[in-house]
């Protein structure tokens, strides 16, 4: 055991001589960077002999001291200087590399008298305050013995001035640190990627990726060799890479035909994983091709399969009180025929009570649990937002997950002869700025703009022409007497009281109850509920 110890002490003084990082005590050489420019260039300026000569003058050292790695060079320099070369000494017991994390409006860094990093040659360098260890993280080699590191600084420079103006306010600070656990990021997925709201020729693309990256999506026609892409697009022409989350929508897609599609992930440079660049700073980025899949949009053919499933939320499950158990749940359900025979599955809402981690419950628990390796193709996704998506923290991130930006959660779709009307019931919330556990808003608006939204959809030609209109929802038409479900049958009314062969709704599909049933219409009525005479005088 003593040896053990011994050991292990051992090592972690072996690892600390290794990797001891950068000292705090540095010298410090400041001057004015006129004196650093031959024929109007500026030509890097290199402590020699513990002097740094320039044009006219030899600057000496003075001992300067990092706060915590941050040296504020204004306070140090006495606000007399605008350039200045920072030096330290480390040593090292054997041959390594390691990563050095540098923030800095315009710098240099030399280690061993070589150039390693410099960011001063077009003189545009980071205009942004505070700067941090991870504005620039770089390699660097130690050698065994005794290394030396040189970095460069000025606190400006005319093309900055000439871009951002003199007058603007900045602090000169240099941020250095010796980052050895920095891990350069890797282009991979951290769940599966996820189809949804599905389309005649159309189907959305989600998925998630481990660290930013951006992102797109590879696709063609079974049986061709042409690849069409579609990236993750910020304003239609910039690659999104400050999200993982990344959604992207194929259209024109030749209706009930097979495709092969791939993702397609954009891997940074090592070190140049942060966003705080400078103009012209580039980053040649890896391409990584994942599998080829295969996948087949919606069609005209008259005959398909759903399956649906709703109110998953394990808190409130009287069988599958554990993530174990609802994953156990889900196995067997993959299992059944119904479910492998299906076109798409809708999940009608609430897959868990209360949104805190969307990432957790969503995919880690739930939608990754349908991602198998081995199927044929992709489960595609009709999701139905409940009451319980607009509960929690991580309610507003819902949509993140499963709209494009400026979608509306209520939408409809075709699938072969069948108009789907998806509807967007809300929450029980009574007054504004009022939820169980999240920031809601009034939803009046919501349901306002949705009814205009349906009494529109009535009139266009996809809803006259369909010969089966079938709602999902979340909320049932019946007899629930909560807010929400007043709002909505207020909502619906109208759609529900057409019987007409162009407008008629054949059926109402949803949860919310956790009791589900078929209504037969032509039943004798339970007079005992007023509310289901009213609604069902409709269907």
């Amino acid at each position: 055991m003593i040896r053990r110890f011994a050991f292990i002490i051992a090592f972690f003084t072996l690892w600390g001589t290794l990797f001891a990082g950068l000292p705090e005590n540095w010298q410090g050489y400041f001057f004015n960077h006129d004196n650093a420019v031959k024929r109007g260039k500026h030509v890097p300026v290199i402590v020699q002999n513990g002097v740094l000569p320039l044009k006219d003058t030899v600057v000496k050292p003075v001992s300067i001291r990092s706060d915590d790695g941050i040296f504020d060079l204004d306070s140090l320099s006495g606000k007399t200087a605008n350039s200045a070369v920072l030096v330290c000494n480390i040593s090292s017991k054997t041959d390594h590399q390691t990563w050095l994390g540098v923030g800095c409006r315009m710098f240099a860094v030399r280690v061993n008298g070589q150039p390693v990093y410099d960011f001063t040659g077009k003189g545009l360098g980071n205009d942004y305050d505070p700067v941090s260890f991870a504005d620039h993280i770089f390699p660097v080699t130690l050698k065994k013995g005794n290394n030396e590191i040189q970095i460069e600084t000025c606190r400006t420079s005319w093309k900055l001035d000439y871009c951002y103006g003199k007058n603007r306010r900045i602090e000169w600070h240099l941020a250095v640190r010796e980052l050895p656990d920095y891990q350069p990021v890797k282009a991979a997925l951290a769940h599966p990627e996820f189809f949804s709201r599905p389309d005649l020729g159309s189907v959305m693309i989600t998925f998630i990726t481990r660290r930013p990256v951006p992102a797109g999506v590879d696709y063609r026609l079974a049986g061709t060799s042409e690849w069409h892409r579609e990236w993750d697009l910020a304003g239609d022409c910039v690659l999104r890479e400050k999200s993982r989350i990344h959604r992207i929508r194929l259209t024109d897609l030749k209706p009930d035909s097979e495709y092969e599609y791939r993702l397609v992930l954009l891997e940074p440079p090592a070190g140049m994983d942060g966003f705080k660049r400078a103009l012209w700073s580039k980053r040649p980025y890896r391409e990584v091709l994942l599998p080829v899949k295969r996948f087949r949009p919606f069609g005209p053919k008259p005959d398909f399969n759903l399956f649906v499933l709703g109110d998953t939320q394990i808190s409130l499950s009287e069988g599958c009180k554990t993530v174990a158990q609802r994953a156990e749940f889900m196995r067997k359900m993959q299992a059944m025929q119904e479910f492998r025979k299906a076109d798409f599955v809708v999940h009608a809402g609430d897959v868990d009570s209360y949104e805190h981690d969307l990432e957790k419950s969503y995919f880690s628990d739930f939608f990754d649990q349908f991602s198998q390796p081995d199927a044929e193709r992709p489960v595609q996704w009709v999701y139905v937002r409940g009451n319980h998506e607009f509960c929690g923290i991580g309610a507003e991130n819902w949509s993140d997950i499963f709209l494009m930006p400026g979608e509306h959660a209520y939408y409809a779709f075709r699938r072969g002869e069948v108009l789907f009307i998806v509807l967007d019931c809300g929450d029980f919330v009574k007054a504004e700025n009022e939820a169980f556990n999240g920031p809601i808003l009034k939803l009046d608006p919501l349901y306002e703009r949705q009814t205009r939204w349906l009494e529109a959809l009535r009139r266009t030609s996809e809803f006259r022409s369909a010969k089966f209109r079938v709602v999902l929802a979340h909320v049932e038409p019946q007899i629930e007497k909560d807010i929400m479900s007043e709002k909505t049958r207020e909502m619906v009314a109208p759609l529900l009281a057409d019987r007409s062969p162009e407008g008629r709704i054949q059926l109402w599909i949803c949860g919310h109850v956790h009791k589900y049933w078929r209504v037969n219409v032509s039943a004798q009525r339970d007079t005992s509920f007023p509310e289901t005479n009213r609604v069902l005088n409709y269907l």
